[in-house]
């Protein structure tokens, strides 16, 4: 059996084709869809809504952040992630019921007045925050609205559970 030659073209397309597979490799470690579950988010996100989360470490007051759900009893089935937005960081004083914020910590809380935040469990160790929902997703899974730190949402054209 004999090797075919390679041309500039197949070579051109094996090209593209590897950074093809380097841009997804690298966005899957970049991003995590997120399902929403409960209303604590209301009304900026709602039970079943889809968010692109961005990893990172970094975060700011206003993000909406995906954090561990906190040590204590959970029922069977429930979500492993809660949804919320960052109202203080590191060296921030207390706010809104909760305590001073701690270095490398966070205090969290939900849009909704009915929602488990720190007000409840403290602050949250920011290493252990999945990362920042960027952008709510529409249920075609299309990019459908980006999430600014202002709590507003944005409208654009275009698993896990938490």
């Amino acid at each position: 059996m004999s090797a075919l030659p390679l041309t500039a073209a197949t070579a051109a397309a094996a090209a593209a084709l590897a950074g093809v597979a380097a841009t997804v490799l690298l966005l899957r470690r970049s991003f995590e869809l997120v399902v929403v579950q409960g209303g604590s988010m209301e009304p900026t996100l709602r039970d079943g809504d889809r968010v692109l989360v961005r990893r990172t470490a970094v975060f700011r007051r206003g993000d909406v952040v995906v954090i561990p759900v906190p040590d204590g009893p959970r029922a069977p089935g429930d979500a492993p992630w809660l949804v919320k937005r960052v109202s203080g960081v590191a060296g921030d004083p207390a706010a809104d019921g909760c305590p001073a914020v701690p270095a490398g910590h966070l205090a969290v809380l939900g849009d909704s007045p009915r929602s488990l935040d720190s007000r409840t469990f403290g602050t949250v160790p920011s290493r252990t925050a999945l990362g920042v929902a960027v952008r709510r997703m529409a249920r075609d899974g299309r990019p459908a609205q980006s999430l600014n730190r202002s709590g507003h949402r944005t409208t654009h054209g275009s698993r896990r559970t938490a």
